[in-house]
């Protein structure tokens, strides 16, 4: 009997969870539908008194920061529009792959995954497609491309659709007896390093024509030369306007400097580990995006930690920094980077300081998240979430062959 009322306890209050996110959900207003917004055209600025991107960042050797002391109106977001974004985080968490082996994937020689269909980007690369009627062999179609891939500097794939199973895949991943009907090669038009230029386009669009000729099948461009160009330099100025960076700074309060062991304490405790170039990072353990959160560097010269001189090391700060646009979620995540540089400064007798080595208030927190918040949206606009596989391949110089 006792478990008959459990059950029906359960099922009531299934009942009432699902009544009231349906109640929610009614009361939300559709949103007015997007302008279309095509590769090339960013979207529209509804509100002309907040500063543009430009005019929100501050250079730092090679990289743009994002400001705290910026003149922005912060408001209250009304419950629709939180409950709407709550609604496609979780959809987007319930929705994607697990990774639980994190960063390993990325270390190993690469290799083909199951299941995967193996397509070319249709947002940031050109593509040649090489259709055909009878089966062509890997080898064959895969050394002519080979001989001649020399020649160009951007990420390129060639793509073929399986003879039988209908599956695309990449041929440098699979067995040398396999057969294809079609074939993609395709080039990515831009990369952390720049935008492919005339002769590198024209130089693939040879290869396309060396590979027709050998294997006896059309040419048939999606888009012309020009028009790839043009996508190109579009896509450049994307990557110019949302390559932006979201840092803290942590300084001594009341002692001159930071020793190296106290450091390296402080570091473990908020969770991160020393990595990749001696610098400590918070690893991406499951959700998309980059391998690190974030990472925590010396803020002197050089920017990196000396493991063995942890005795003798000593410094005037630290720096914790994200990559705004290769976060999945990154204001989320630079959520989690303030909590960590608390932490730190908690541990160490420091405080926060912005980029301008100003002390870093709490609205000045709110401001930059705020502008974050305004990035994620306009990449989203745009058609390349932030911390996406396409977004990784633009911004992340790791995800570059």
């Amino acid at each position: 009997m006792n478990l008959q009322f459990a059950l029906l306890f359960i099922g009531i209050v299934i009942v009432a969870v699902v009544a009231l996110t349906a109640y929610d959900m009614s009361r939300l207003r559709r949103p007015r539908p997007r302008s279309e917004v095509h590769l090339g055209d960013f979207p529209e600025d509804r509100a002309p008194i907040r500063p543009n991107l430009p005019d929100a960042t501050r250079e730092e050797g090679g990289e743009k920061f994002l400001r705290s002391d910026l003149d922005v109106t912060l408001r209250e977001k009304p419950r629709a529009e939180v409950l709407r974004k709550e609604i496609r985080v979780l959809e987007e968490m319930a929705t994607m792959p697990l990774n639980l082996k994190p960063g390993l994937q990325r270390r190993l020689r690469p290799r083909a995954e199951p299941g995967r269909q193996y397509l070319p980007d249709e947002k940031i690369d050109f593509v040649i497609d090489l259709p055909g009627e009878g089966p062509v062999m890997r080898d064959a179609a895969l050394s002519v491309y080979k001989q001649n891939e020399y020649n160009l500097n951007k990420p390129r794939h060639l793509y073929g659709r399986h003879h039988r199973t209908e599956r695309w895949s990449d041929l440098e991943l699979d067995p040398g007896t396999t057969e294809y009907d079609d074939l993609k090669l395709v080039i990515q038009l831009t990369d952390p390093r720049g935008p492919i230029d005339e002769s590198e386009l024209n130089a693939f669009m040879q290869i396309g024509l060396k590979l027709a000729d050998t294997l006896a099948r059309p040419t048939k461009l999606p888009e012309t030369f020009e028009a790839g160009m043009e996508r190109a330099a579009a896509l450049q100025g994307f990557c110019d306007t949302y390559d932006v960076i979201a840092g803290i700074h942590v300084v001594p309060a009341s002692t001159p400097s930071f020793a190296g062991r106290a450091i390296e304490m402080a570091a473990r405790q908020a969770g991160m580990e020393l990595g990749a170039r001696n610098m400590f990072h918070m690893k991406n353990e499951i959700a998309p995006g980059g391998r690190h959160l974030f990472s925590l560097a010396n803020l002197d010269e050089p920017s990196a930690f000396d493991p063995a001189a942890w005795d003798s090391f000593v410094t005037d700060g630290l720096s914790l920094f994200m990559s705004v646009p290769c976060a999945f979620q990154p204001g989320v995540a630079f959520d989690r980077m303030v909590a960590a540089a608390r932490m730190i400064a908690d541990t160490l007798g420091g405080s926060l300081q912005d980029q301008n080595r100003r002390p870093l208030t709490d609205k000045g927190i709110a401001v930059i998240h705020h502008q974050i918040e305004e990035i994620e949206e306009k990449m989203r606009a745009f058609g390349i979430p932030p911390g996406s596989e396409t977004a990784l391949k633009l911004f992340n110089e790791a995800a570059t062959p």
